[in-house]
């Protein structure tokens, strides 16, 4: 394997681990927007999910089982992207802020995407 897959790689895993650990650590703000969004048990749901995204996006930078892994990071962003960022409902610098968010997010998918199709 290139050097530059297992770089990119593990640079696109930073974000999913680094969330995910700091949603596990204060997982407040989030519950908010999930309870919000009308989710059922949210606090379980934010835990879980960051739970997920950090222990996948571990296992995506040490290049373990890369199609899986990127698959269930890409899952993970469509919730989070949709509840965390309803730029559609916001206004001014607000909803351009939540649809830079909105649109990181979607890039980061398309880079799941392409790292999980080697």
């Amino acid at each position: 394997m290139s050097v530059s897959k297992v770089l990119g790689r593990a640079l696109l895993a930073t974000i999913f681990v680094k969330s995910g650990v700091d949603y596990l650590q204060n997982p407040d703000p989030i519950v908010r927007a999930a309870r919000g969004a009308e989710i059922p048990q949210p606090e379980l749901a934010v835990k879980a999910n960051s739970g997920i995204m950090a222990a996948a996006g571990v296992l995506l930078a040490l290049g373990v089982a890369p199609r899986v892994t990127s698959t269930v990071l890409a899952a993970s962003l469509v919730p989070t992207t949709v509840i965390g960022h309803p730029f559609w409902d916001k206004k001014g610098t607000e909803r351009q802020h939540q649809q830079t968010q909105f649109l990181k997010n979607l890039a980061l998918f398309g880079a799941l995407l392409v790292a999980g199709s080697d």
